[in-house]
């Protein structure tokens, strides 16, 4: 489920003094009256905070909480119903709900629809709401549902589509290879081979198309996600080369337009060798001095929960590690926060699954708690993180 707040902003009064000019079109009989602001409104940082805080107070009357991990997440669990037309589920479990909240459009996940219908008219009468009922599009992100066979998929076509468009490649020939070469060490793109933007707009126009390839890669597009981070090393100073390595990205995806992001039980696309675990599990791996220029290894990891893919990552590792073995140390103990944050985001009394199993490619099942003595003659970082991963 969904919801929107109308004029968000607006519903926050402001408890301190900010005078503003006076608005073009609309001029007072004194051209030197200024205008007292009394409600927040959209552009400035602290008017966002000023919602937050008037929406926080609501949600904490309606006996909601916010998560520690995540503020902008808030958990609310009733033993027995708030209110006279709600009756407990069936299965004899409390009742939940959770609110993600990005700035004025939330989802709404709960196991009662009267709870849902009872939490919309509670706020009411404070916010100017707009039920949207369940959810079929959020932050650019298209669900559908299956509700018949328990099945779910995400994906990001309508996104897609508009970046096809906008660099003309609707109708691109589709391409299979993601990365043909490193976009440390590429050649002198050809000369005009991007006519349509100049030298002027190389570097804002490489940074609209790798941030949207970054946000493809975060929401919907793990097979991105290392191409995505790769680019995003060239933000500052792009070449014609590097924006042309992107659109051949673009490129790529475009034969991936229905390509969706599947979540059901059971699933059978996981991997053969994490099916015993696939109730909870994350694989990690790391390639080892793959940067030419520094030698930093590159972290990657993905989590799974009832065999569904829910995680991943690709990351540059932040310390130059001496060895291979250190390089997936580091890249174990990335997953290990990634778990550890994925345990405490959940409420306390829904947390699924009760522990992750995590695979290296050293092909050997780590069992933390009993890992070997760990030797005082290594460097601070690597002697810190085996500890951390022990603990």
């Amino acid at each position: 489920m969904s919801f929107d707040v109308k004029t968000a902003f607006l519903h926050a009064k402001l408890d301190y003094l900010i005078y503003a000019k006076q608005i073009p079109g609309f001029p007072e009989a004194n051209p030197h009256t200024g205008l007292h602001l009394r409600v927040a409104l959209y552009g400035l940082c602290q008017f966002a905070y000023k919602f937050y805080i008037f929406l926080l107070k609501l949600l904490i009357c309606l006996r909601l909480f916010h998560s520690e991990l995540d503020h902008s997440v808030f958990i609310g669990h009733w033993t027995s119903p708030p209110h006279p037309s709600i009756s407990m589920p069936s299965s004899g479990k409390s009742l939940i709900l959770i609110i993600p909240i990005h700035v004025d459009d939330s989802l709404i996940v709960t196991n009662s629809t009267p709870l849902y219908n009872w939490f919309i008219n509670q706020l009411t009468p404070d916010l100017e709401i707009m039920d949207t009922g369940p959810v079929s599009m959020y932050l650019r992100n298209r669900i559908t549902r299956d509700r018949a066979n328990w099945k779910l998929w995400i994906s990001q076509k309508p996104l897609l589509v508009d970046l096809l468009q906008i660099w003309n490649m609707l109708d691109c020939m589709p391409s299979n290879i993601l990365l043909s070469q490193s976009p440390h060490k590429l050649p002198t793109a050809p000369p005009n081979s991007i006519p349509d933007v100049c030298d002027d707009e190389i570097t804002i126009n490489y940074q609209h198309l790798v941030g949207s390839l970054t946000y493809l890669a975060i929401c919907t597009c793990p097979n991105i996600a290392y191409i995505a981070m790769a680019l995003s090393q060239f933000n500052a100073n792009p070449t014609h080369a590097h924006l042309l390595m992107a659109k051949g990205v673009l490129r790529y995806l475009a034969g991936t337009l229905e390509y969706d992001l599947e979540y059901a039980t059971p699933i059978s696309s996981i991997p053969p060798t994490v099916t015993p675990f696939s109730q909870g599990c994350a694989l990690t791996d790391a390639d080892w001095a793959s940067d030419k220029n520094d030698r930093k290894s590159v972290s990657g990891y993905c989590f799974y929960i009832h065999g569904c893919l829910v995680s991943w990552l690709a990351q540059k590792q932040k310390i130059i590690a001496s060895s291979s073995t250190e390089a997936e140390y580091y890249s174990l103990s990335y997953a290990l926060c990634e778990g550890l944050w994925l345990h405490l985001l959940s409420p306390s009394n829904y947390q699924y699954p009760p522990h992750f199993h995590y695979c290296a490619t050293t092909k050997v099942r780590l069992n933390l708690p009993t890992l070997i003595p760990v030797p005082r003659d290594l460097n601070t970082s690597m002697y810190s993180t085996i500890l951390f991963m022990k603990r």
